[in-house]
C-alpha cells in the first residue's frame, strides 16, 4: 500500500506570531504541522463554495455589524475598537 503524496508549504510571518504559535500548540499537546492541516482542512470546507471577497468588500461587512465603529474613521478608533475591527475581519476570512 503505498502513502499519499506529501506537500511541503513555507509560509512567513511575524517572529512573534511565529513563537507564540508554537508555544501554544506545545502547551495543548499537539504539533504545528497538525494544527496548520486542520486549520487548512477547516478554511477548504467552509471555503469551497464561497468566492473569497476583497478586502473592501470584507471591512464594509464588518462596519455594518457595529455603528460605534462605523460612525469613527479608522484613526480614530480606540485599540479595544481596532482590535473587535480585526478579530471580527480575521473570523471573515477563517
Amino acid at each position: 500500500m503505498s502513502r499519499p503524496k506529501q506537500a511541503s508549504i513555507h509560509i512567513r510571518c511575524d517572529y512573534d506570531l511565529a513563537n507564540e504559535f508554537k508555544q501554544v500548540v506545545e502547551q495543548n499537546g499537539y504539533t504545528k504541522s497538525l494544527v496548520l492541516r486542520e486549520l487548512m482542512q477547516h478554511y477548504i470546507n467552509t471555503s469551497k463554495n464561497h468566492s473569497m471577497q476583497s478586502e473592501q468588500d470584507v471591512m464594509r461587512q464588518v462596519l455594518k455589524k457595529d455603528d460605534t465603529i462605523k460612525a469613527a474613521p479608522l484613526k480614530d478608533m480606540t485599540a479595544d475598537e481596532l482590535l473587535k475591527l480585526a478579530i471580527r475581519m480575521a473570523e471573515k476570512h477563517i
